[in-house]
């Protein structure tokens, strides 16, 4: 078994690991090295892959097969199953999504602090969305970054369809207010918009051609695609490295004084649990020896969604750009909106459209959790969508919001209908819920004597040490808006807080 020694490995090169690997190769003192799952695009500056442009002109997520993990949820009661798309490549799902960058609200991260959480609040976290971003429609504002490596911009109004001029005008007219940045503080409720997108000359800017292309050129920095971890190596309670397995079967053993795991929300708690760090029933019964029983796995969160379809032909086509507008819903329960939609063309051949409504904080939790040791093996992933009555409602008043919307003037005149009119919201979602690929929170943040948690407010998985986990996992909450900027965000918190710059 071939043996390598670094200070850092990083597992898992996406949102938050492609950030806080580049990051930690700043230190020219420190050697790292980046695992990634999936293949590498080394030339991909002077050889662009299709994948990389025109994020915005389609959204079929990570819809290519030999880069997608080819995960699906297990199957509701009624046999509907949903497609659970990850990115496996150099840049993760950053490089296959659909370029939203959006924040979430001050009081999503608010929340996050008041779980047990210090340093996680929106006063804290701000400078680091500076950081992150070069917003080049409102960088003046104090709020926004001009020198960080993430071009955002939003779509300027004579680039719009129809419908998504019909769809601001109509829910202007239902009292939302038309704001020309959704990524202002106070844009989050009850806002009709453009929405941001991290995008520059039609570039897809997610890890592999903005902080990994950076990387690259330090000698400190190593980079290792096709290749799948295993599990960590642990010394009693302390990881020592981690072995991961090549594109020709052959296993490699990494030692190091810092194992940090940013495989995601599926893939992190299956490297912990293999590594016997989880739930300990469950892991003795697949006969993996625990070694920390932790919650690792529970507490899966997601933005369910599902699209009111209507007939209108006239606004049916795609001429430009699938992500344009958004809208969040009017103030609900604790003073924030239950659900955002945005306006979607279909079929232009059968003249139809869609409002995909999407929940912004759904009750339903669900699990990850390992079928055997065998790393190759698919895991069990059951979101539990639509299990708790709550959601159901918050799809209620989605549909009604949206009935209304199609009757304003401006739809009329379109002449839209709904496709399923006569047909209650519940018969509707239970049989086509779909996900908005934000799912999170498998591997909690928390006090350790919050029972639900699994890392600290320092990313350090509990009674671990040489251990940290920094990706979606750690959610304590979901946030309302879509997460990608937010894990860029907890990439940089990581690299921050391992180079001791982060009290």
């Amino acid at each position: 078994m071939a043996r390598e020694r670094f200070d850092v490995v990083v597992v898992g090169s996406g949102s938050s690991g492609g950030v806080v690997a580049a990051r930690l190769s700043e230190n020219e003192h420190r050697t790292v090295l980046l695992l990634e799952a999936g293949p590498d695009f080394p030339y991909e500056e002077e050889l662009p892959p299709l994948f990389a442009v025109s994020g915005g002109q389609c959204w079929i997520p990570a819809g290519i097969p030999e880069l997608d993990w080819g995960f699906w949820d297990e199957p509701l009661a009624n046999g509907h199953r949903v497609r659970l798309a990850r990115g496996k490549l150099v840049g993760g799902s950053s490089m296959v999504n659909g370029c939203v960058a959006v924040r979430g609200a001050p009081f999503d991260y608010d929340r996050w602090e008041s779980l047990g959480n210090p340093g996680w609040g929106w006063d804290d976290l701000l400078p680091y969305f500076v950081r992150i971003e070069n917003d080049l429609d409102f960088g003046d504002e104090a709020y926004h970054g001009t020198d960080g490596p993430i071009a955002i911009r939003r779509w300027k109004p004579e680039s719009w369809e129809p419908l998504n001029h019909a769809f601001v005008e109509a829910c202007s007219e239902l009292g939302l207010a038309e704001r020309p940045d959704l990524n202002a503080p106070d844009a989050n409720v009850a806002s009709v918009g453009a929405w941001p997108q991290n995008r520059l000359n039609e570039v897809r800017l997610g890890t592999l051609v903005t902080y990994i292309r950076a990387a690259r050129k330090r000698q400190n920095f190593t980079l290792r695609a096709d290749a799948l971890v295993d599990r960590v190596l642990l010394d009693g309670a302390r990881a020592t490295g981690v072995t991961y397995v090549d594109a020709n079967g052959d296993e490699t053993e990494v030692d190091a004084e810092l194992v940090v795991l940013a495989g995601g929300v599926y893939s992190t708690p299956l490297v912990l649990q293999r590594s016997g760090i989880g739930p300990a029933d469950d892991l003795r019964r697949l006969g993996v020896e625990p070694v920390a029983d932790l919650p690792v796995g529970r507490n899966l969160l997601d933005h369910p969604n599902c699209g009111l379809r209507v007939h209108a032909p006239e606004l049916a086509e795609r001429r430009g750009r699938l992500f344009v507008t958004n809208c969040r819903g009017p103030a609900g329960l604790l003073g924030e909106p239950e659900w955002q939609a945005m306006p979607v063309p279909i079929d232009e051949v059968a003249g139809t459209a869609a409002f995909v409504i999407c929940l912004n904080r759904g009750e339903s939790e669900g699990r990850v959790l390992i079928r055997s040791s065998d790393p190759t093996e698919e895991p069990h992933i059951d979101h539990r969508y639509l299990s708790a009555e709550r959601d159901f409602e918050r799809f209620e008043h989605g549909w009604e919001f949206f009935r209304e919307l199609i009757q304003r003037p401006v739809f009329r005149r379109y002449g839209v209908r709904e496709v399923t009119e006569g047909q209650s919201p519940r018969e509707i979602v239970a049989r086509h819920v779909g996900t908005a690929q934000h799912p999170v929170g498998t591997c909690r943040m928390g006090p350790p004597e919050d029972p639900r948690t699994v890392v600290d407010h320092r990313l350090r998985v509990h009674g671990i040490e040489g251990l940290m986990v920094a990706d979606s996992s750690i959610f304590p909450d979901n946030v309302m808006n879509n997460v990608n900027l937010t894990c860029y965000l907890i990439g940089e918190v990581a690299a921050d807080l391992i180079e001791g710059r982060r009290g």
